[in-house]
């Protein structure tokens, strides 16, 4: 394997996991009652986290003097990290099949940018004074579209990280020392 195959695969996880952070880092700084949910929050860690993942693997491809077992490691609880936020993502946003359903997307908690009150007295976020429906409907939609976005990319990254897992252990099975999984 040549080392465009590995420098592809670290590149495009790099990727994703800016993604990743620039989706929950928009949600975080549109907040406005409160503060950002958990499950937001700790996708800034896991978009963080992926971003030194990707930068390693990427200098590992090139340090000859980075072992093997550091990217392999790293994947390894990049990949768990990243599995446990897909799964808060989905089990944030359940009951919210489609963007399309604005009261079903209103209560929920990620989506909404915070509540006061409770019952006929409940303030929403992301209800500005004086918005009409569709506005207010617009932007819960967009929130809606950045939590999928986010939960979609944190599994597709479980996955990156288990194929890196599996290219670096066929590299250390060789016997190849360090050089960043080329076969």
């Amino acid at each position: 394997m040549h080392r465009a195959i590995p420098l592809g695969l670290r590149t495009i996880q790099f990727l994703i996991a800016v993604t990743i952070l620039g989706l929950a880092a928009a949600m975080i700084r549109a907040q406005v009652l409160g503060s950002a949910p958990t499950t937001v929050r700790y996708s800034t860690f896991t978009g963080g986290f992926g971003i030194l993942v990707g930068l390693v693997g990427i200098a590992s491809l090139f340090a000859s003097f980075i072992p093997d077992l550091v990217p392999l490691v790293l994947d390894g609880l990049a990949g768990l990290l990243f599995l446990a936020g897909g799964i808060a993502w989905a089990v944030g946003l359940r009951g919210v099949q489609s963007c399309k359903d604005p009261y079903r997307m209103l209560q929920n908690s990620l989506l909404n940018w915070g509540t006061i009150g409770s019952g006929d007295d409940t303030r929403y976020g992301v209800v500005r004074p004086g918005d009409d429906d569709k506005a207010w409907y617009n932007r819960l939609r967009g929130n809606c579209q950045r939590a999928q976005a986010d939960e979609v990319l944190q599994f597709i990254s479980v996955a990156f990280a288990l194929g890196l897992v599996g290219l670096g252990y066929l590299q250390m099975r060789r016997g190849r020392g360090a050089g960043g999984y080329i076969a």
